[in-house]
C-alpha cells in the first residue's frame, strides 16, 4: 500500500473567503493550480489505470472520460464496461468509433 500525504497550508485574507463547521468556500484563484492536479474516477476503474500507469497520459485520461460518457449516454444506464480493453485501445492509439466500444467493450 502507497500512502501520499497531502498538506495545504493557506494564506487567505478575512475577506476572501468564510468557513462552513471544516469547509472552507473562497474564490481565491492561486487555489486553481492545486484543484487541476487532483481528479476523480470510479473505484473500480482504478486497478485497471494502476496496470497501465506508466503508459497514461492525460490526454489519454481525457479521451478515457469523454468516451466513457459517450458510451453511457448511447446506451442504457444498466451497461457495465470492460475498462482494461477500452484502456488498451486508448493506450495503443486505436482510433474507433463509439459504437465500436458499445460492441466490443460491453460486460454482459
Amino acid at each position: 500500500m502507497t500512502t501520499i500525504d497531502l498538506k495545504l497550508t493557506l494564506q487567505l485574507k478575512e475577506n476572501e473567503f468564510f468557513k462552513v463547521g471544516e469547509h472552507i468556500f473562497t474564490k481565491n484563484e492561486n487555489l486553481k493550480p492545486l484543484e487541476d492536479q487532483l481528479h476523480f474516477c470510479g473505484s473500480c476503474a482504478i486497478e485497471v489505470f494502476k496496470e497501465y500507469e506508466n503508459f497514461l497520459t492525460m490526454e489519454i485520461m481525457d479521451r478515457w472520460s469523454k468516451l466513457t460518457k459517450a458510451l453511457n449516454q448511447s446506451t442504457s444506464c444498466c451497461a457495465v464496461w470492460d475498462d482494461r480493453k477500452i484502456i488498451k485501445e486508448l493506450v495503443d492509439n486505436n482510433e474507433h468509433s463509439v459504437s465500436w466500444y458499445v460492441k466490443n467493450c460491453r460486460i454482459c
